[in-house]
């Protein structure tokens, strides 16, 4: 995912504000005991002058203690001593605000974070940073349309980054694939061999581009850094993992409808074979016949038999006339092709459809069959899946209404997850376990009672 290519340029440059002071800040922070996050919530909810006196009253410590918090804020530009009084800076004030939630045990680095963090740059200086219309109504909005709108958009974005320097887009890649999503920031010092500021700096880069951020998490009487996704990708990332669908491993229980990859093709074929030399009339002496010219088909395969048989008539492959199934030379080209390239015939033709669902005409459109054909990629090296957990994590877009969005409810933002009605669900279905069953995509059968299936050499090929 973020494999680093060339195409595009990145253009921001941390030295387009004071991000030093911002480093110094997060370098202080880091140090920050829970009395001296206590004080500083204390003195960003009080007036601009404020006495440790009142706050140690406030919050119940020791005015010795709290005066060494005090002192540290006042190294950090928020306060000044003036005359045994602590006056609070107007300007960084706000920028505390933005920092003081990430010690709260129920933070989220969310887009509402993400605002905030881009109010530190200046704000002409943002169209350049991300090359978005000087004359945008909502530079924010804007951001969010170009980068984070969609999942495909994000990683398309991911992969356009070049950082020019691999440790960069090492550490985002520690942080998508750990399991919990999240990393102590002194593992990732360790591991890079880095300073607390050249760590500090890799951050900020990798806030700005929105990929990774920090916040701080309690463990006993002190707070550890720690690295996350934003909030918003994270859930995607989580729920990506969630329903990812693990093989069945026990694949002996497997019971294969048909005994190879190609074999509707190849059931096609040896039906066209006998219908060739003289029309089969279709009673129980012809069905019967029919089935015994395909391999390991019996007297209860007669519905598999007739999907063949109908598949034959759509294609104009064959015809059904006065109860006898003839074959037409339209078919005489196809049985000339090689295997795979019959698959690709059936796969492209115009004439091809899925047949044996009853769907509404509307979802049978090629254009959502294109689109429900994507959701394999999710188990396309997973083996043998069961299809009811496959279809968990199926994230195809049918219509606006299933399209992963970033959309924003009140304060919080979410990519929306799509909720399929019964009848995309069977589009879904049929898609897999007929439509790409017969070009040879994926093998079916059944594990356990339940329908299931594989993605065969063939579809890995066109799909991978």
């Amino acid at each position: 995912m973020l494999e680093t290519h060339s195409f595009r340029k990145n253009k921001i440059a941390l030295s387009d504000y004071n991000y030093k002071k911002d480093i110094d800040n997060r370098l202080l922070m880091v140090q920050f005991s829970p009395i001296d996050v206590t004080v500083l919530e204390e003195v960003l909810f009080s007036s601009l002058t404020v006495s440790a006196e009142k706050i140690a009253k406030n919050i119940s410590e020791g005015e010795e203690d709290v005066l060494v918090s005090l002192g540290k804020l006042v190294e950090g530009g928020l306060l000044k001593s003036e005359n045994g009084l602590f006056v609070v800076d107007k300007e960084m004030r706000k920028y505390f605000e933005t920092q003081a939630p990430k010690f709260d045990p129920d933070f989220k680095p969310d887009m509402e974070f993400l605002q905030g963090l881009l109010k530190k740059v200046p704000i002409h200086v943002l169209p350049s940073w991300y090359a978005i219309p000087r004359l945008s109504n909502n530079i924010f909005n804007s951001i969010l349309e170009k980068y984070l709108v969609t999942p495909l958009t994000f990683q398309r974005y991911l992969m356009e980054i070049n950082f020019g320097d691999a440790t960069l887009s090492a550490i985002a890649q520690d942080v998508f694939r750990s399991p919990n999503l999240e990393i102590p920031s002194k593992d990732l010092i360790e591991k890079y061999g880095l300073t607390p500021e050249q760590f500090e700096e890799h951050m900020l880069n990798l806030e700005f581009h929105f990929m990774c951020c920090t916040c701080y998490q309690k463990v006993g009487d002190e707070f550890k850094q720690v690295v996350t996704p934003f909030h918003e990708w994270g859930e995607y990332l989580r729920f990506l993992n969630a329903t990812q669908t693990k093989p069945i491993r026990d694949v002996s229980k497997v019971e294969r409808l048909r005994p190879s990859d190609y074999s509707f093709i190849q059931d096609m074929a040896a039906v066209l074979d006998v219908i060739k030399k003289e029309p089969v009339e279709l009673n129980a002496k012809g069905y019967a016949h029919l089935l015994s010219q395909c391999e390991e088909l019996t007297e209860n395969s007669l519905s598999y038999l007739k999907q063949v048989i109908q598949k034959l008539c759509i294609l104009q492959f064959a015809e059904i006339s006065n109860g006898k199934l003839t074959g037409l030379e339209y078919a005489n080209e196809w049985l000339s092709l090689r295997l795979e390239s019959k698959a690709l015939f059936l796969y492209r033709h115009p004439l091809n459809r899925i047949c044996t669902h009853e769907l509404p005409s509307d979802l049978l459109s090629e254009r959502l069959i294109r689109e429900a054909e994507k959701s394999i990629h999710r188990a396309l090296y997973s083996g043998w899946v069961v299809f009811d957990e496959f279809i968990k994590g199926v994230l195809v877009p049918l219509n606006e209404r299933t399209t992963i969005a970033l959309k924003k409810t009140g304060k919080s933002w979410r990519y929306t997850l799509p909720e399929y009605t019964h009848d995309e669900t069977l589009l879904i279905k049929a898609t897999i376990l007929e439509w790409l069953f017969e070009i040879g995509i994926v093998a079916i059968g059944t594990y356990e009672h339940k329908d299931c299936f594989c993605v065969t050499p063939f579809g890995q090929s066109l799909f991978g």
